[in-house]
């Protein structure tokens, strides 16, 4: 098996041509012609992340944000990205990354996301940027469900914005930086809006407007890790797939 199957597998499932303008998907290093026996799936690429893939002898790293997202104009190797895309093609890694296109997929982040949370009667969120997802739960009040979203996503902490004491009965949800989506999520009487990512200029709007929102974090994406791996080996079980045991995740409690 070559990393071009596995490669086309994605791009039948998640394609390309899904994902945003601004957006950098597909190849990032390395070759995809040649055998591969060894992937890794992970949510962020770092230098650790390498080591991982490079001690697991994997031909090929899959992660869900590219580690080249705006153009570069050198590959210094005193510097974070360049040591890392350094590594892997001293290893012959190859390094594929699905991003918004994964997002904006069916059975894609969103998806996930609304499964692991029980939400039913799913439907798009956003028609417009046709991404997120809405459904509904049997109503719980909001201290509960919080709790209950952050054992589900391994969420470490939530930053809620919004009136205390209700009850939870839709629910909204966007994965990664979700700001642009708050109107989405009113106009489609969400009691509660969750995302990976909400400025404080929309979190102040939030408050004016009345929308119950839950910031969860980008690592709450992590999901990624175990729904691709899961996919693949359904696809390819001569191929060992293995999630990253990493946690990219920068922030810390203090």
């Amino acid at each position: 098996m070559n990393a071009i199957d596995v490669v086309k597998w994605l791009e039948t499932h998640f394609p390309k041509e899904l994902a945003y303008e601004w957006d950098n998907v597909g190849l990032q290093v390395g070759s995809l012609n040649r055998r591969c026996q060894t992937v890794l799936v992970t949510l962020d690429v770092t230098k650790e992340v390498v080591e991982e893939a490079v001690a697991l002898k994997a031909e090929l790293v899959i992660s869900h944000h590219p580690l080249i997202f705006k153009p570069i104009y050198n590959v210094a190797t005193e510097s974070p990205r360049g040591r890392v895309i350094a590594q892997l093609i001293q290893h012959k890694i190859a390094l594929y990354s699905a991003h918004t296109n994964y997002d904006l997929a069916e059975g894609g982040m969103n998806d996930e996301l609304a499964a692991a949370l029980g939400l039913r009667e799913v439907q798009l969120l956003d028609e417009t940027d046709r991404i997120g997802r809405y459904g509904t739960i049997d109503p719980v009040p909001l201290e509960d469900f919080i709790a209950f979203v952050q054992r589900t996503l391994n969420v470490k902490d939530a930053r809620y914005i919004g009136r205390s004491g209700i009850n939870i009965r839709t629910v909204g949800i966007s994965g990664g930086s979700g700001s642009n989506h708050v109107g989405a999520a009113q106009r489609k009487n969400c009691d509660l809006y969750l995302t990976g990512d909400v400025t404080y200029h929309t979190a102040l709007d939030c408050r004016q407007m009345g929308q119950n929102v839950l910031d969860i974090g980008h690592y709450a994406e992590a999901i990624f890790k175990t729904a691709i791996a899961r996919r693949l080996r359904e696809a390819f079980p001569d191929i060992d797939v293995r999630e990253s045991a990493v946690d990219t995740d920068p922030y810390r409690r203090v």
